[in-house]
């Protein structure tokens, strides 16, 4: 295990080619996992535009793990609120979280998650809210030990080959 440290800090605009590579290899990673997650043929071009709301939005964060100039891991998140049908809570949702595989397992996953906390209480979030495909079970077991518990479930039927669902009455 490399003990080198690793600097959490905000994204900067030199960052984009090598946060876009991380991105992208998340996209990857995730397309493995399930198919549904393949980037489209413009994903790039969205990233980049996205990338400068993200770096100059108050509502976004964007940080980057830093080890000696090489970025290895980023974080983005950004302020919700529910529909206003709900009693208006501020949230943020945890885009994105990635960590080159090389570096995971120790605690910059965690360093990255921290960083958002306490910006979450910075703005008085009362939770984080995230998304993290079933398939992942590496992801499923880091978001457990960081205190992470399910509140909804989100369910998908496929629609292509369905034959004849039999009737559960």
């Amino acid at each position: 295990m490399n003990m080198e440290s690793v600097a959490i800090r905000p994204a900067r605009w030199e960052d984009a080619d090598a946060l876009e590579a991380l991105w992208w290899r998340l996209l990857e990673e995730q397309a493995t996992l399930d198919p549904t997650f393949a980037p489209a043929d413009d994903a790039r071009r969205r990233w980049r535009n996205d990338f400068m709301l993200w770096v100059r939005d108050r509502m976004y964060r964007l940080l980057v793990a830093d080890r000696s100039g090489k970025l290895i891991g980023f974080i983005s998140a950004h302020q919700w609120s529910p529909p206003p049908i709900y009693r208006q809570e501020l949230e943020v949702y945890i885009d994105e979280l990635y960590v080159l595989p090389d570096y995971r397992r120790q605690g910059i996953g965690a360093q990255l998650v921290a960083a958002v906390r306490a910006w979450a209480r910075e703005v008085g979030a009362v939770r984080l809210r995230l998304g993290v495909l079933a398939a992942n079970h590496g992801g499923l077991a880091f978001w457990e030990r960081q205190h992470a518990r399910p509140f909804s479930i989100t369910l998908t039927i496929p629609l292509r080959d369905f034959q004849n669902p039999k009737s559960e009455t």
